[in-house]
């Protein structure tokens, strides 16, 4: 289910900066010109700026965590511990009563896997192959921004600029929408919600282009990691083809770990390799 539901989270924006020019006369070259910002875009643009300082810089992070699961009217709990290392994987294990593995699932930047040990069956599949997100550009990098609480644009590793988004502000929060999308998003269908005055993430969301999937990712509970703020709570709430699931994980106690070697998973010899739907609905069931 967590598998499910952390593979189908989709979403970001695909951003582009342009100059503008402007003619002198027929003697004169054109030259660039950048329009003086607003004093409310001034803000906007040091708050942005805050959030990317605040985001994490160890580049491994290993936690213990619970989550529940919810799908089609049916909720599970479990334990379990999430490790992650930048640009390498982002792996969640699975416990029952907090003894053995039941389940794992691993996202590297070339694959998906989903490891039911239970039932003796993995899925193991590329993100080119997983359909919801090739339509969107989604790839292993827009889910390690959503793990990492960090803004992202679509098929870029690194942090956005603050030019590169819309920006609307309250009292208290700072919403952020991208000037450019994936040809498969709305132009309005992806926000962030910033605290301003904490200058954290607090929300990510996302609506394809006739709302057949969309997607929340809203974090709480920030604590001190590495001198830098990170949310223990991250809830995901994803409704496609007329289907809701939901998975709400809490981190007990997360620490940064850069020495984690080989976490990668190998199919084990005698699973079966099955579709993903139908690790699904055992893992849930």
């Amino acid at each position: 289910m967590v598998a499910m539901a952390v593979a189908m989270v989709i979403g970001a924006c695909a951003s582009k900066r342009k100059a503008v020019k402007e003619g002198a006369d027929a003697t004169t070259t054109a030259t660039a010109v950048t329009a003086k910002p607003s004093t409310e875009e001034q803000k906007a643009a040091q708050v942005v700026a805050r959030v990317a300082q605040n985001c994490q810089t160890a580049r491994g992070l290993r936690s213990k965590m619970s989550i529940r699961l919810a799908a089609g009217g049916k909720s599970a709990s479990a334990g379990g511990t999430l490790k992650m290392k930048r640009d390498e994987i982002i792996q969640l294990s699975i416990t029952a009563l907090g003894l053995f593995e039941v389940g794992r699932m691993e996202l590297t930047p070339d694959y998906l896997f989903v490891q039911d040990r239970m039932n003796k069956q993995y899925v193991q599949v590329a993100w080119a192959d997983i359909a919801p997100l090739r339509a969107t550009g989604a790839d292993f990098y827009t889910f390690q921004a959503l793990f990492w609480n960090e803004l992202f644009v679509l098929g870029s590793k690194g942090q956005p600029a603050a030019e590169d988004f819309r920006t609307a502000t309250t009292a208290k929060q700072l919403t952020l929408t991208p000037k450019s999308q994936h040809t498969a998003v709305s132009q309005e269908a992806l926000q962030f919600l910033v605290n301003i005055s904490r200058s954290l993430l607090e929300r990510a969301a996302l609506t394809t282009a006739g709302g057949n999937l969309s997607v929340t990712c809203d974090y709480a509970d920030f604590q001190r990691l590495e001198n830098k703020q990170f949310p223990t709570q991250i809830n995901l709430a994803i409704t496609a083809k007329a289907k809701r699931y939901t998975a709400d994980i809490t981190l007990s106690n997360p620490q940064a770990d850069e020495s984690m070697k080989n976490l990668a998973t190998k199919a084990p010899s005698g699973y079966k390799k099955v579709a993903f739907d139908d690790i699904i609905k055992q893992l849930v069931k």
